[in-house]
């Protein structure tokens, strides 16, 4: 990283840190962040203007020497920014931003490609891993449920239904994560809510009602509501560490204490599911009526 941000920024850091996305510096007091772009430049500056227009400037694009926002090294992009912001403190999630933007939810779609892909992986790289084997069945069957409800209802959404989310909300959330243009994507408004609470629920001492309290006190319709479920079904949680203990070096054992809360999760998706179906038309889904 240092001969990118040398060669293409003329800066040069001593010290370099993996944090919030990307790559930490300091130079001269100033506190910036290299990050590779996560699908094109284009998207990122889109949003990046977005934010700015709100007069949110937390994250400022540092162009590079030949005045562009965006450098392109071997083959990947990458956009620096300077941080303006105190990236460590830790957010809120009564201060959350809702900045509305247009955008096209195609989730029924994505998670089905992943389901085929986790199962790919699981035959041609998993067959050692006892942990997984005896776990993701179950974990795929949620993903499924998530499935058949969102292509029930995203047909029905609109461009109101849309705003800047972000792809993970990691508990405890930083603003340096929170912030950063390049963690954000246009998406139905519940994203951001039903993963941060699947983060904070395997990683806080919260109590479920507090999170039932949260959810229901979302602006939701009847195809938002569905929706919400829909991602608070489907199992980042468990599919994220799947993807670093198959392909990375992260230990299955990792695994288990979200396995260990299976059932208090369970009760908890029934919960919500109840107190959704008391106020909104809610597909029919038996499991969660039990």
């Amino acid at each position: 990283m240092k001969n990118i941000i040398n060669y293409y920024y003329n800066l040069y850091p001593e010290v370099i840190k993996n944090r919030y996305g990307g790559f930490l510096f300091i130079v001269n007091n100033e506190k910036y962040l290299l990050t590779q772009v996560v699908g094109q430049a284009e998207r990122i500056k889109y949003i990046y203007d977005l934010l700015i227009r709100v007069g949110i400037g937390n994250y400022i694009i540092v162009n590079n020497q030949s005045a562009e926002y965006y450098s392109t090294h071997n083959h990947h992009e990458y956009i620096l920014f300077r941080i303006r912001c105190i990236a460590e403190e830790t957010m809120m999630i009564k201060d959350t931003i809702n900045i509305p933007a247009p955008g096209k939810s195609l989730w029924s779609n994505m998670w089905s490609e992943r389901i085929n892909y986790y199962e790919r992986q699981i035959n041609e790289l998993g067959q050692d891993k006892k942990t997984i084997l005896q776990t993701v069945n179950y974990y795929i069957g949620l993903a499924e449920n998530a499935i058949t409800i969102a292509n029930n209802y995203e047909k029905e959404l609109n461009t109101g239904d849309y705003a800047l989310q972000h792809h993970r909300m990691h508990v405890p959330i930083t603003k340096g994560d929170y912030f950063n243009p390049n963690n954000m994507l246009i998406d139905i408004r519940v994203r951001d809510a039903a993963e941060y609470v699947k983060s904070s629920f395997f990683n806080d001492a919260k109590t479920p009602d507090e999170y039932l309290y949260y959810l229901l006190s979302l602006s939701l319709d009847n195809k938002k509501a569905n929706l919400l479920l829909a991602r608070l079904l489907y199992p980042t949680y468990y599919f994220d560490l799947f993807d670093e203990i198959i392909l990375g070096d992260r230990d299955e054992g990792e695994l288990i204490g979200i396995i260990n809360e299976v059932h208090k999760y369970e009760r908890f998706l029934k919960a919500v599911y109840t107190q959704l179906s008391q106020r909104f038309h809610m597909i029919n889904i038996e499991w969660l009526k039990t």
